[in-house]
């Protein structure tokens, strides 16, 4: 008997999203600084690019490059409506609104008017854990994007076999606990990530993006097992 699939649609619930940003950046403390380190990879975007951003949660893509970069136009794509709801708030306080338009449902399902000049996906394709699927995944991402597109990924990453796997995991573990988290919490999110995520090695990660479509895959960010990377679409203009 196989695990039934990670669906993000029941886990990020009414009740969950409204803790997710405490709990994302207990998850991840660099959270913020991942999302500031993606706009010197962009600063060759044309001026009037649009951007995609795949599982877009509570939008922190979207409001930090629409921060830093003020003709672009955004589209946030999620299968939770809760989680949308909560981003459409963000962006309505960021200013945002008439720069953004958001889509309930899968990406394979989205339909873009025109391809976008980049798109983002963080901490998403590490839920998906067939092979299969998570290929067609960067296949829509490739698909969506125009030649030459630019695509960030961050996931959770690793070799679990490896003995450094297991360090890095510790030490995640002790920055988490570190954060006042109850027992019976820290219990509940450590059995989450070890029944939901599907640790990938750096190596096959790459691999699975090339076969997508992307090249010049760059790993420009690390906090113990959160990984991030930059590649291009290898379409031609």
């Amino acid at each position: 008997m196989t695990d039934a699939p990670f669906d993000p649609s029941e886990h990020f619930d009414e009740s969950l999203v409204a803790r997710y940003d405490r709990r994302i950046r207990r998850f991840c403390p660099s959270y913020d600084a991942l999302h500031r380190m993606i706009a010197p990879w962009l600063r060759n975007v044309p001026e009037d690019a649009t951007f995609l951003s795949v599982g877009c949660g509570a939008g922190a893509e979207m409001i930090t490059l629409g921060s830093e970069f003020s003709s672009w136009r955004f589209v946030g794509v999620d299968v939770s409506a809760d989680m949308l709801a909560v981003c459409e708030r963000k962006l309505a306080e960021a200013g945002l609104t008439s720069r953004a338009q958001l889509f309930e449902g899968r990406l394979q399902d989205y339909a873009a008017p025109a391809p976008f000049d980049a798109a983002s996906s963080i901490f998403v394709a590490h839920f998906i854990k067939s092979r299969d699927e998570k290929l067609s995944y960067l296949r829509a991402v490739a698909n969506r994007l125009k030649p030459n597109g630019i695509f960030v990924l961050a996931d959770l990453f690793g070799d679990k076999s490896a003995p450094e796997f297991e360090r890095l995991s510790e030490a995640w573990r002790r920055s988490y606990a570190s954060n006042d988290v109850g027992m019976a919490e820290l219990a509940r999110d450590r059995a989450h990530i070890e029944r939901d995520v599907d640790f990938l090695p750096e190596a096959e990660l790459v691999a699975l993006l090339s076969e997508a479509g992307f090249e010049s895959v760059t790993r420009f960010y690390q906090t113990f097992l959160f990984g991030g990377w930059i590649a291009t679409n290898r379409r031609r203009g």
